[in-house]
């Protein structure tokens, strides 16, 4: 059973830039917690190379009518030509943190 909640992943270049987005999506309501995680070394292929990087990974927790929000305010406030953005479905959790996620972004 797949809830109505979304944890979307993506990575910013550094920590200021993850925090502003981070920001900007709870003061939107687009997201109710925003993790950042402030370094991870990102090893990935582009254009045509290996590349590595160390990023700050941001975790968002919303709902999933907000999901499409989300990822146009990340598009829109990324430095990244192509940012990662993952989605992922919540299957299940603590039934108080999901009203609580319910409240805030209501």
């Amino acid at each position: 059973m797949t809830t109505h909640y979304r944890l979307i992943f993506t990575t910013c270049a550094n920590k200021q830039e993850a925090r502003a987005m981070a920001e900007q999506l709870v003061q939107l309501k687009l997201a109710a917690c925003v993790n950042i995680l402030p370094e991870v070394e990102s090893i990935y292929m582009w254009q045509g190379e290996v590349a590595s990087e160390n990023e700050t990974k941001l975790l968002i927790k919303t709902k999933s009518e907000k999901m499409n929000q989300v990822i146009q305010t990340i598009k829109q406030l990324h430095s990244y030509e192509v940012p990662e953005i993952q989605v992922v479905d919540v299957a299940t959790g603590n039934l108080a943190y999901f009203n609580w996620m319910d409240e805030v972004l209501n």
